[in-house]
């Protein structure tokens, strides 16, 4: 009887020592799923930022090349604007002077 319960308890530890291993090995399973997916998630939202950045240079090209023809349109306004004030006061001086020497 002594030597059945001993044998029990001998099989009863080897149970739990065989529970704890399964449970380290499912542990370690877990713990490497764990960290596959959070690689692979960080990949993904790395390629999504570098997604949106780019997306945000584009813009933002697109947005200065608006801006540079805006500005273009404007100097070449404020050009003719000058060429005509210029012509204007120069025939102004001309009739100015004209005017005087008759």
């Amino acid at each position: 009887m002594v030597q059945e319960t001993i044998r029990s308890i001998r099989e009863t530890e080897e149970q739990a020592d065989e529970i704890v291993r399964q449970a380290e090995q499912k542990s370690r399973e877990i713990l490497e799923g764990a960290e596959k997916r959070a690689a692979g998630l960080s990949e993904e939202i790395l390629q999504e930022a570098r997604a949106e950045a780019l997306a945000l240079e584009e813009q933002a090209k697109e947005k200065a090349r608006r801006e540079e023809i805006r500005i273009g349109e404007q100097t070449e306004q404020a050009v003719r604007e000058l060429k005509e004030t210029a012509l204007r006061r120069e025939q102004e001086a001309v009739s100015l002077a004209l005017s005087l020497l008759v």
